[in-house]
């Protein structure tokens, strides 16, 4: 359940970034690909590199060397997870979330090594002072609230899915 409480928060702070960051740049906003107030890319990158900041936490002592495994595998996995989300909004969804070809270092339209270091450097700080915090959200929410907005975010998606497949 914790996971699930995880997803679900960092999937709604994940829109909420998304608009502050399109209110600062003066952008339109372009969250997520759903009809809710929602960007599920948070809710599933966020935890999974937890998980894995996590194990390296416990294992490795010196804290340098922890920061720069923290960093290397963030990135990695950042890295990963873009490129998939981007092929599959573009394959399944028939959308186009962003493009990076005018940036120095874009790999492709979808992949930017400047933009993934920004990344990965924003979940590094995420994990070390913003968690403690929604860990504190994630404990006292409500089972019934997770379950309520998971059933309308897995309904979202289908219909969703259902429309992107039959257009």
């Amino acid at each position: 359940m914790y996971y699930l409480k995880e997803f679900v928060l960092y999937s709604i702070l994940g829109y909420i970034f998304e608009i502050i960051g399109a209110v600062i740049m003066h952008k339109d906003l372009n969250s997520g690909f759903m009809y809710g107030p929602y960007t599920i890319v948070y809710g599933i990158s966020i935890p999974l590199i937890y998980i894995i900041y996590k194990q390296i936490e416990k294992t490795e002592k010196n804290k340098w060397k922890k920061l720069i495994k923290m960093f290397i595998t963030g990135f990695i996995l950042s890295f990963i997870l873009e490129f998939i989300g981007a092929y599959l909004l573009k394959y399944i969804y028939h959308l186009e979330m962003w493009n990076y070809e005018k940036l120095p270092l874009h790999i492709g339209k979808y992949l930017s090594i400047e933009v993934t270091t920004l990344w990965t450097i924003g979940v590094i700080f995420l994990y070390k002072f913003i968690k403690p915090v929604t860990d504190k959200i994630v404990k006292y929410t409500p089972k019934f609230l997770t379950l309520g907005i998971l059933l309308i975010m897995s309904l979202d998606f289908i219909l969703t899915t259902a429309k992107a497949i039959t257009s």
